[in-house]
Formats: structure tokens, sequence, C-alpha cells
């Protein structure tokens, strides 16, 4: 299944931050709800929505062990992580899951030509795996106890 089908289902507000936003201003942006949603992650972008980085509650708290109250003032470039896995909508979701699982994290963002258009959450990809399979299982459940099947 690709990514596509998901974002269709999923494809909901992303959580986004400008590189020069500051620390403290994106930690209070993790406490009040985008969309109705509460995001443990930001993708960080540029004006043209182009992806830079993203930055995590861990990104955070460990740049509040590091420099304490001096973090609060930094701006979300200097804890971003830059190296970020990230997929496109014409991937193999089942790929991108596995993409995720070797890397011990929890979100790619999708990107296309760079630009950020949405973003695969690991819990709800499996999610939507698990239903897509289920009904995919009744329906042919279904039809094997129909008038259909001769034997």
């Amino acid at each position: 299944m690709k990514v596509e089908r998901y974002l269709g289902k999923y494809g909901g507000p992303v959580f986004t931050v400008k590189p020069d936003t500051s620390v403290a201003e994106a930690a209070r942006r993790f406490g009040h709800p985008t969309g109705g949603k509460r995001f443990s992650v930001s993708v960080v972008v540029d004006d043209s929505e182009r992806l830079l980085g993203i930055i995590s509650l861990g990104d955070i708290a460990h740049a509040l062990g590091l420099h304490e109250e001096a973090a609060a003032k930094m701006q979300v470039e200097e804890v971003m992580t830059t190296d970020v896995f990230t997929c496109r909508a014409d991937d193999v979701l089942e790929d991108v899951l596995k993409g995720l699982a070797e890397r011990g994290i929890r979100h790619a963002p999708v990107v296309d030509d760079g630009k950020l258009i949405g973003i695969v959450a690991r819990r709800e990809a499996l999610e939507f795996l698990y239903q897509w399979a289920q009904v995919d299982v009744d329906h042919l459940t279904e039809w094997l106890f129909s008038s259909h099947a001769r034997y």
C-alpha cells in the first residue's frame, strides 16, 4: 500500500515550526493541540515549506539538560535533528514502517521535491494497515461463505 493512501485518511495538519523559532516557543506550541491533535515532533520548514529538520520533545529535553535555562533562548535550528528519514507519497507504507523500525524512530515526514506534504506516524500507520487488513479479511470471509463459493 502506498503512503498516499495513508495520507488520504491521516493526512491532517502537520505541526511545523520555523528554524528561528525559540526553543521556549516551540515547547509552548507542543502544549497546544494543532487541529485537535497533540504532537511529539515538529517538522522544521522554511518559508517555502522545504524540510530543514525535525525537533522532538526529546530534543528539547536534551537541550535543557545540556544548556539549562539558556536552552529556552536558543533557536530550534540549534537543537533540531537535520539527518531526517523521509519518504514520498509513492513509497510503500510497509517499507516506510520498516525504515522507522530500523532507525528506532516514530515519524517520517512525507516530501515532494523537498517540500513537506505530510507525515507518517508509526502508530497511526500500523492502525491504518490493521484496519485495511481486517476489511480485506472480512470481505474474503463474506465471499467464501456466500453463494459464490461452490464447494
